[in-house]
């Protein structure tokens, strides 16, 4: 063997050993932080709701448990201290600081002013849950009533518009549970409320959808509101791509709007609906008996 191939030799041996060295030390860098709910490796997303009150409590939490969840992080909201062994002291606390900076910035400043002097996500997840779950509940059922009866769909989509009135009755669920003694009371009872939705949903469209929610009422067994739902979005999604039906719902929609007003001339209302109904219009007598003109 000569000089150079011992030299080779030397260098695929070092080459070697560097490599099972490598290959140790990250095997020993996996073992430590697999178990670890990393934040600092991962960017937890934001609570799509600002937690600005009481009124936004209900959304703002279930988000947020949702998405801690999801990163392995609910823990760090229920435990002030370390309970397992699996990770050290210094990256659990760090990690526990990384979600207390998460929760603070998914609230208003006058929420995040109350909270912000507390040691730990937990003490923070508390205090709001204390303060904003229970006891001010008899008036937010109060306030969620009150928007049920008056929401209206105005500028929003109909998807937005169904949207916030099925919010409106989360957050009536959540503030006035409903406690069966049998589990399928519970079923028996949204049944039964499920029609006050439809209706309140209807009552709240804007009067472009005067002629299809007159059908779905007429339909002897009420649908459910998924349903409902669905058609009023089909009947959008039909004068969208129809620019004539807009024209009529535009006529239609004026001359319910006149219904609705005295009329200065004295018209009586079965004139009225038949304008509404088929373009018709009272005419006189002698206007009657002569032949029809065809155009």
């Amino acid at each position: 063997m000569t000089m150079g191939d011992k030299t080779d030799s030397s260098v695929e041996k070092l080459c070697e050993s560097m490599h099972l060295m490598l290959v140790k030390l990250m095997e020993q860098t996996q073992s430590k932080t697999s178990s670890t709910p990393d934040v600092l490796k991962a960017t937890i997303e934001p609570n799509p709701i600002k937690l600005t009150g009481p009124g936004a409590y209900f959304s703002w939490a279930r988000n947020a448990t949702l998405i801690l969840g999801a990163h392995g992080l609910q823990n760090f909201v229920e435990e002030d201290e370390q309970k397992s062994g699996d990770i050290s002291k210094e990256q659990w606390e760090q990690n526990q600081k990384c979600v207390m900076v998460w929760l603070l910035s998914s609230m208003d400043k006058t929420v995040r002013e109350q909270v912000e002097n507390l040691q730990s996500a937990a003490k923070v997840w508390k205090y709001i849950e204390k303060q904003f779950s229970g006891m001010s509940n008899k008036m937010q059922v109060s306030r969620i009533l009150q928007e049920m009866r008056r929401i209206r769909q105005g500028e929003m989509s109909v998807t937005e518009y169904a949207g916030k009135l099925k919010k409106l009755y989360r957050d009536l669920e959540f503030f006035r549970p409903f406690k069966p003694f049998d589990p399928r009371d519970l079923t028996l009872l949204r049944e039964w409320f499920e029609p006050l939705l439809v209706q309140s949903f209807l009552d709240g469209l804007n009067l472009e959808f005067y002629l299809r929610s007159q059908m779905i009422m007429a339909v002897p067994e009420w649908p459910t509101l998924e349903e409902t739902v669905a058609s009023i979005m089909e009947e959008e999604t039909r004068l969208a791509c129809n620019p004539t039906a807009q024209h009529v719902n535009a006529e239609t929609q004026a001359a319910l709007s006149s219904f609705s007003q005295p009329h200065p001339n004295g018209v009586q209302k079965n004139d009225q609906a038949n304008v509404v109904n088929v373009g018709y219009k009272r005419k006189s007598k002698e206007t009657r008996e002569s032949p029809p003109f065809i155009s």
